[in-house]
């Protein structure tokens, strides 16, 4: 049956591929590798396709090619990366552009957001090389795939040995809607949407700050993020879409606070208890076992949230932050940090913080100590401890800080290995934890 299984999957892929390429197209051929042609701007030139996998019984296929034209700056021809479903107009519309992150490349795609969440609700993605910087050995990936030949930028400013032009990111969205190979990917591209994190964050700032986001992207949101305040480019209209920013703990979050002068396109939130780099728990890095505080279950339940607001108009929760005291930030009696709303009001934060059950300490990576059995919280027993921890979760859930999914996902964890934690599991039983089954003994 498996064997079956392979020869069918290859059947199938063989010909969406040979439909997905355009005519005359050879997969990787030596006319596409050099190509330098300086009219041919803002062109997508194909290089190969591959499987992406089944998401909401759709196949998806992998696009690689390199995209060439010319910023206000310079020229440039550098990699990009498309994932959509194999017949193209299958999906919602809507196209996630990422600029590469230099060491993770498309995390925002693979890591934070998930293809599963991405692609089984019909968004494509579209990932693209900005920058020819290299910061050392693995951290060259702000070009997307360092092995493509002919790479180059020649516009924008001098880093790290090579070139960075952010500007080639909304070339590169603009293209999206009109260059034929694109139309023939994605079909009809109703909206664009562009997201990095930290490292890939800044163009996407840079782009919204600048002007030249206006008329090209629908949404930005940048996560993990620091920067000058965008606000007066919302309101000045140098930025006509939508600006939603998540944070951790971590990252200094004062000049991006919502200052409520732009409400029907600006949110940004701040995740109390968490580090930079959460532990992913079942991709393996090297934040696995750090802390079980993380940012990641908000980053998509705004970023849902974000998409009905573009779509549908139905405006996302308001924004939280960090709340302060004398310039640092306020925390509570464990020394965990406090949420509050722009008013001032406390905020539902992640249930494991608001029982105390340990101290979070976030940085680049998190830890955490003061660890606390529900003998300590002053729960009599497991049950206590769950309807408790049940109730901080719905309160989160009914704020819309997390989605049903993750909330579901988190309930089960809390439950796996009475009398323990959430925290003492994650801390004791870190296999069953990730895996969400219960421990042989606890």
């Amino acid at each position: 049956m498996l064997i079956r299984s392979r020869l069918r999957r290859s059947l199938v892929l063989a010909v969406v591929l040979a439909a997905a390429l355009p005519a005359g197209a050879a997969r990787g051929t030596a006319a596409d590798h050099h190509r330098t042609d300086p009219a041919a701007e803002g062109r997508l030139i194909p290089r190969n396709v591959t499987w992406a996998g089944h998401y909401g019984r759709t196949v998806h296929l992998r696009h690689d090619g390199v995209f060439e034209g010319r910023t206000s700056t310079g020229a440039f021809r550098v990699p990009y990366q498309i994932t959509a479903p194999a017949e193209a107009g299958r999906g919602n519309g809507t196209v996630l552009v990422e600029p590469s992150h230099f060491s993770i490349g498309l995390g925002a795609r693979d890591v934070y957001l998930r293809p599963r969440l991405l692609f089984s609700r019909g968004f494509a993605h579209a990932g693209i090389g900005w920058s020819t910087a290299d910061f050392g050995p693995g951290q060259n990936l702000r070009v997307l795939d360092p092995r493509a030949p002919g790479v180059f930028v020649r516009g924008g400013t001098a880093e790290g040995g090579g070139r960075t032009d952010p500007e080639i990111v909304t070339e590169f969205a603009r293209a999206l809607s009109r260059d034929p190979v694109a139309r023939r990917i994605l079909g009809e591209a109703a909206r664009k949407y562009v997201t990095g994190f930290s490292d890939s964050s800044v163009p996407v700032l840079d782009l919204v700050t600048s002007g030249r986001a206006r008329g090209v992207f629908d949404l930005a949101l940048p996560f993990t993020t620091e920067g000058a305040d965008p606000q007066p480019a919302l309101l000045a209209g140098r930025y006509d879409g939508r600006l939603v920013i998540l944070n951790s703990e971590a990252e200094d979050s004062a000049t991006l606070a919502d200052r409520g002068v732009v409400p029907d396109r600006y949110r940004v939130y701040a995740v109390a208890g968490s580090p930079h780099v959460p532990d992913h728990l079942d991709i393996s890095s090297f934040a696995t076992r750090t802390t079980p505080a993380g940012w990641e279950p908000a980053l998509r339940a705004h970023f849902l949230q974000a998409d009905r607001w573009v779509r549908h108009g139905d405006a996302p929760p308001a924004s939280y932050h960090l709340k302060t005291a004398g310039g640092v930030i306020a925390r509570d009696a464990t020394g965990n940090a406090l949420a509050v709303d722009a008013h001032g009001r406390p905020v539902p934060r992640p249930p494991y913080v608001e029982l105390g059950e340990a101290r979070y300490v976030t940085g680049f990576v998190g830890s955490y100590d003061m660890v606390r059995s529900i003998g300590e919280l002053g729960f009599t027993g497991h049950a206590g401890y769950l309807a408790a921890f049940r109730g901080k979760l719905l309160a989160q859930l009914a704020a819309g800080h997390i989605t049903r999914e993750e909330a579901a996902a988190m309930r089960a964890r809390a439950a796996l290995c009475p009398p323990l934690t959430y925290t003492q599991t994650y801390r004791d039983h870190y296999a069953d934890f990730v895996a969400m089954r219960p421990c042989a003994s606890a």
